[in-house]
């Protein structure tokens, strides 16, 4: 892609003539620095008020497209662990059907780089118009996504159009989705560490 454009450089810091391991050094600085900027821009408060949410939710439904459609299936696949009702959908088709089921009590989870995806808004409005408590992780700024959601959590993350695919964003939303699954455990309900251990114990079956 650097050939073909020119001068243009794939990376805001990576160049050409980097080496691997030099790359490798850029890329952690990157990831250190989206870290540092994501914990600025979160609102602590709402951020409580998001673990304590998904702990009392009958349901859970988790909504990511694309890249951020392997960060919505690791949460339900936490969430899940805990004894919590989670389930990611990365079908659009599957969104919607899932959020014109979602109710009262009910919590879908929007993660959403862009906040602009338009099948992700659509799905996080449904659920909002069934009675749903949405949350959206997103990164910081205005998006089309916000309208529809109750509790933002903002990562901070600069992609160019050639790093979008890169680790800053996923690793922060990573973090905001590791943050929630240790409130979970440490807060959830009195069966939460015994649902871990029986998760625990039934992989063992998987396992030489």
């Amino acid at each position: 892609m650097a050939a073909e454009s020119g001068t243009e450089t794939v990376s805001t810091s990576i160049t050409a003539g980097d080496s691997a391991f030099t790359i490798y050094e850029k890329v952690c600085n990157d990831i250190y620095c989206s870290l540092e900027l994501t914990k600025k821009s979160l609102d602590q408060e709402k951020f409580s008020l998001a673990a304590q949410t998904i702990c009392h939710s009958d349901k859970i439904v988790l909504f990511g497209l694309g890249n951020s459609a392997s960060v919505a299936l690791d949460a339900s696949h936490k969430f899940m662990r805990t004894g919590l009702n989670a389930v990611a959908y990365s079908d659009n088709h599957m969104q919607v059907i899932a959020a014109s089921h979602l109710k009262e009590n009910d919590t879908a989870i929007a993660v959403s780089h862009s906040g602009s995806s338009k099948d992700i808004v659509d799905a996080l409005k449904i659920a909002k118009d069934h009675g749903a408590r949405t949350i959206a992780i997103t990164n910081h700024g205005k998006s089309p996504l916000l309208k529809y959601t109750d509790i933002p959590l903002f990562t901070s993350s600069a992609e160019t159009q050639y790093n979008i695919l890169a680790l800053n964003s996923r690793i922060a939303q990573l973090a905001i989705i590791d943050t929630l699954y240790f409130y979970v455990v440490y807060h959830g309900s009195s069966k939460t560490l015994a649902s871990i251990r029986e998760t625990e114990q039934s992989l063992l079956s998987k396992k030489y």
